[in-house]
């Protein structure tokens, strides 16, 4: 079996890092940006050389196809190569660079019966619009093209607005929709964005399921006045109120083992030193795997934000950013994958994403599963992020030794 090139993989995301270095540290290839177009780009030259078939759709996912002996339905891998602001090089970018691989392997060696997919979905990350995983989304029908016109981000721009803006064309979205028949099975190699598996000694986890997430963008209107005209017991501090719902977050999301509660954003206005707050905007992210327990977090934080904004005669709105529920991988393709690791000599643990992935939305569709490696520390999301190409070289070892599989016969 060929194997996969450490330094080959090593090169590529070296060369994906020179796209969208930000001068504050870190990256930030937003989605329906030049820098995140970029990016693209590049990953359609790398399949071009390998001789794959490259595209883009409607709305900026990209795809390489290596063609099968057989009319049957591809075996597909990918990820993302869009980031938060002031992100890492390796959230998605590892797993596009594993499907890369992926492609690389399998057309040097003959190919297979089925065809081979590889994709790089536009939009994964919800920092841009509030909303992730656009591209796989729009793929799979659960957004429209009004949704593109819906979602806007803190420059009121529209995720439609900012699709054209790159060259793409939001209008013809409904043209990015496929047909699940036409696929056999998806496979999603990722950094682990946590440390389970280093604290376990393992280089290798199976994902059973995708943890959901409900974010929720809240409002406090107090009022503003002078901070030394106006004494603490006539103050309606939109601030203090939006600190108070903070704190009641996270003691909140303690009591649960699997659930977690974040206050990624917080805008404050006028934002001046000698005005009392009259303005907070704040984003609220509350993520579990099980999706009773996410609603009933979600319901209890809003009922909370109530009560604190009622007290202090605060005014408070919601408005709903998403709603994913969590999603359970199927079992065949877990085990495809155990039964590829250990084939491979990869000792593995199964467990559980906390963070929501494109997997999560073809999993609707299509028999899924993800392979997780360990990111140094933990640390995603941040400029230190950090994975081991040897590493990423082992994940795509197993995933092509699944793939063979499923093309020998192996059920999913």
């Amino acid at each position: 079996m060929t194997r996969a090139d450490t330094e080959r993989i090593r090169g590529h995301l070296d060369e994906l890092s020179v796209i969208g270095s930000d001068p504050r540290g870190g990256f930030s290839r937003l989605v329906y940006t030049e820098r995140e177009r970029a990016a693209h780009s590049l990953f359609r030259r790398w399949l071009d050389g390998y001789g794959l078939t490259t595209s883009t759709d409607a709305v900026g996912n990209s795809f390489g196809d290596l063609a099968g002996s057989e009319d049957l339905p591809v075996l597909m891998s990918g990820s993302h190569l869009d980031t938060v602001y002031q992100g890492g090089n390796f959230d998605g970018a590892a797993g596009v660079v594993a499907a890369v691989e992926i492609a690389r392997i399998l057309a040097e060696t003959g190919g297979m019966r089925h065809p081979l997919r590889v994709a790089a979905f536009a939009g994964e990350e919800g920092a841009r619009f509030g909303a992730p995983c656009i591209g796989s989304r729009l793929m799979t029908g659960a957004f429209t093209e009004h949704t593109l016109k819906q979602l806007k981000d803190r420059d009121s721009v529209s995720a439609w607005d900012a699709a054209k803006s790159v060259g793409l064309q939001p209008e013809q979205s409904a043209s990015a929709r496929w047909d699940p028949a036409d696929v056999s099975c998806f496979v999603e190699i990722h950094i682990e964005q946590g440390r389970v598996l280093e604290a376990r000694n393992h280089t290798l986890g199976v994902v059973h399921t995708i943890g959901g997430s409900t974010r929720v963008e809240l409002t406090f209107e107090g009022r503003a006045d002078h901070s030394g005209a106006t004494p603490m017991w006539l103050r309606r501090d939109a601030l203090v109120a939006a600190a108070e719902f903070i704190s009641s977050v996270e003691r909140r999301a303690q009591r649960h083992a699997t659930s977690v509660a974040t206050v990624g954003t917080v805008s404050v206005g006028p934002n001046s030193l000698t005005t009392v707050p009259g303005r907070v905007v704040l984003g609220l992210d509350v993520r579990d795997i099980d999706s009773e327990r996410q609603r009933e977090l979600t319901e209890t934080l809003l009922d909370d934000a109530l009560r604190i904004a009622a007290g202090r005669e605060i005014v408070i709105t919601a408005r709903q950013l998403s709603d994913q529920s969590p999603v359970v991988l199927h079992g065949t393709v877990q085990n495809v994958l155990a039964g590829a690791a250990t084939r491979q000599g990869m000792p593995f643990i199964s467990m559980p994403s906390g963070a929501s992935h494109d997997a999560a939305h073809l999993a609707k569709h299509v028999p899924t599963g993800m392979v997780f490696i360990p990111c140094r520390d933990g640390v995603s999301h941040a400029p230190e992020e950090h994975a081991e190409p040897e590493h990423i070289a082992q994940a795509v070892d197993v995933v092509v030794d699944a793939f063979r599989a499923i093309d020998e016969g192996a059920t999913v």
